[in-house]
């Protein structure tokens, strides 16, 4: 069972505040959204939880214990983070690639149950025919699975998403949405989002945080958060949400 809590956190650029006191506990096997408008904040306060960034105050703890107590190879272990865009790395594997992952458990030299568990990795999400191709000449889907694959390698029970549907095409969003709330239900997995998708944050999440005005607006379940008075409020937009067997639908009003 894992934990992590996210209490008071205040974020400044310079003088600019970004956000301040936001409170967030996460449970092994949930899968949290944080939406909002552009730089409201979001990709900030997942950098702030993995201490990419440090934040003016407040802490983040993982089962009791501050992230900003652990060296760069103990976070690792514990929080896997996926950027916004596939990163450009060195021509190699796919294999090679997601071995990368075990960097944090063998900084020397990989051995051979760094190989067995990328193998099972690759295997456990349906990877294994892309293992011997080239990383770089993959699809920018493609790419985001592998990325994922190599996070699982870490031996991550937390994993952190910065957009992770962005410039993908529907089908491939649908598949990094759909493998993102299996390893949570599977493997209990911890993932929390920055997207900009409301509709996939509410078929996708059990939990969205509404993060404006520098503050957590509103926090709960998608029905709760997404309603046609927050989003007025938070986006400036008039919508109609329509109830699909439970899970909110947004569609802006007049369309």
């Amino acid at each position: 069972m894992v934990t992590i809590k996210v209490d008071g956190l205040e974020f400044c650029y310079g003088q600019h505040p970004v956000f301040s006191n936001v409170a967030l506990r996460v449970d092994s096997g949930q899968v949290v959204s944080i939406v909002g408008r552009n730089g409201a904040g979001k990709s900030t306060l997942l950098k702030c939880i993995n201490m990419i960034l440090k934040p003016a105050k407040g802490v983040v703890l993982i089962n009791q214990t501050p992230v900003a107590s652990m060296n760069q190879r103990q976070r690792a272990r514990q929080v896997g983070y996926l950027a916004q865009k596939s990163e450009q790395l060195f021509p190699s594997t796919v294999f090679d690639t997601v071995l990368t992952g075990r960097f944090p458990h063998s900084p020397v030299r990989f051995t051979q149950q760094d190989e067995e568990i990328t193998a099972e990795v690759l295997e456990m999400m349906g990877l294994g025919k892309y293992a011997h191709r080239q990383f770089n000449r993959l699809s920018g889907g493609e790419q985001q699975q592998i990325l994922i694959a190599r996070a699982l390698t870490q031996g991550a029970d937390i994993l952190l998403f910065d957009e992770p549907t962005n410039n993908l095409d529907l089908q491939h969003q649908l598949q990094i949405m759909h493998l993102i709330r299996k390893l949570a239900r599977e493997k209990g997995i911890i993932s929390i989002l920055a997207i900009h998708d409301l509709n996939f944050a509410a078929a996708f999440s059990d939990t969205v945080v509404l993060v404006h005005n520098g503050t957590v607006f509103a926090h709960g379940t998608p029905a709760a958060v997404f309603t046609k008075e927050n989003i007025l409020e938070a986006f400036g937009v008039e919508v109609k949400i329509y109830d699909h067997h439970g899970i909110p639908h947004i569609a802006i009003a007049g369309m």
